[in-house]
């Protein structure tokens, strides 16, 4: 049965894994949902300078380092960029998997069998070299990113080209203004998956 709710005795009872394990995957929890000033004493009141020390998986630009977050709250402290965000979610995938005593090879065909939208979605998504979406086929996201017209005469702009975006699709964003920059590119979930699983399945036999 689904859980309407979740209750401490609930949690005690998921495989959480080792002590590295659960510090990057609570401060990864953390810098997605702590966005604003109200989730402050919730940061604060889980912080740990443990945090600084974490890395990413991979090594990309658009993915803020941790040894920026500090124990007091501020607009920084959270991921803004969907591509962090994307990340982020993507290695609480793996260390879930590893702790839980699933394979890369089981992670990898849940995702293949049981995800055919996320995997629709992750093929016709693209960033810019910002970490905003600059396109994308997900319907559960209208309004972000540009029309596939526009997109098709965008897709390959180069290196230093910009476009300027009006958004008129979102009510709560209706006429602003966003600059994407170039190049454009896509993630690949499952390649992310085998980088993300060797980097904390190295930690996980270290610790």
């Amino acid at each position: 049965n689904g859980w309407k709710n979740i209750h401490p005795n609930s949690v005690k009872k998921l495989p959480l894994g080792n002590e590295y394990i659960n510090n990057s995957s609570l401060v990864r929890s953390l810098i997605l949902n702590c966005t604003n000033k109200y989730y402050k004493p919730l940061w604060e009141r889980n912080w740990s300078d443990e945090y600084k020390f974490d890395k990413w998986s991979k090594s990309d630009a658009r993915l803020k380092p941790y040894s920026t977050l500090r124990k007091e709250w501020n607009w920084e402290t959270p991921l803004r960029n969907v591509y962090e965000r994307r990340q982020a979610l993507v290695e609480i995938d793996v260390m879930t998997s590893i702790a839980m005593g699933l394979t890369l090879e089981e992670l990898i065909l849940i995702y293949n069998v049981q995800f055919p939208v996320l995997q629709q979605n992750e093929d016709d998504t693209w960033y810019d070299t910002k970490g905003n979406i600059v396109f994308t086929c997900s319907k559960g996201l209208t309004g972000v990113g540009v029309d596939r017209p526009v997109w098709n005469t965008i897709n390959d702009l180069k290196a230093g080209d910009t476009y300027e975006h009006t958004i008129e699709k979102s009510e709560l964003y209706y006429g602003k203004k966003i600059t994407y920059y170039a190049p454009f590119d896509k993630c690949d979930r499952v390649e992310d998956y085998k980088t993300a699983w060797t980097h904390f399945e190295k930690i996980f036999k270290e610790d």
